[in-house]
């Protein structure tokens, strides 16, 4: 495996580790770990997806961020959404108990997405 796969899989599991202690401390969720463990597959996926295509396939790498962010949107509406609304009502702390590692996970995905495709290819 490449460095740079360990160094983001690494990288994004103790951001979302550190968050997700953090949360778990202040909001007792029962679904919290789901939607944690569901974020950084996602953006595992989305990243691994970019780097094997990185040099193969460059001019449509934007593409691909996108799709995989639909995917994301479309795993919320089919997988979360109706676990939130299991009594109707989506509250506040119910989606920000998605949402907070949903951004977390995006920002390292994106961020390391950007120093990816900066390095000069060899």
């Amino acid at each position: 495996m490449n460095r740079y796969l360990i160094a983001f899989h690494g990288y994004l599991f103790i951001v979302l580790v550190a968050v997700y202690s953090i949360h778990n401390y202040i909001v007792e969720d029962p679904n919290l770990s789901l939607f944690y463990t569901l974020n950084f597959f996602l953006a595992a996926f989305v990243y691994n997806l970019i780097f094997l295509l990185k040099n193969k396939q460059k001019e449509y790498l934007g593409f691909y961020f996108l799709i995989g962010t639909f995917l994301k949107f479309t795993i919320f509406f089919i997988i979360i959404l109706p676990i939130l609304k299991k009594d109707n009502v989506v509250s506040k702390l119910e989606f920000l108990s998605f949402f907070i590692p949903y951004i977390f996970s995006l920002f390292v995905e994106t961020k390391s997405l950007i120093v990816l495709l900066n390095r000069p290819n060899k």
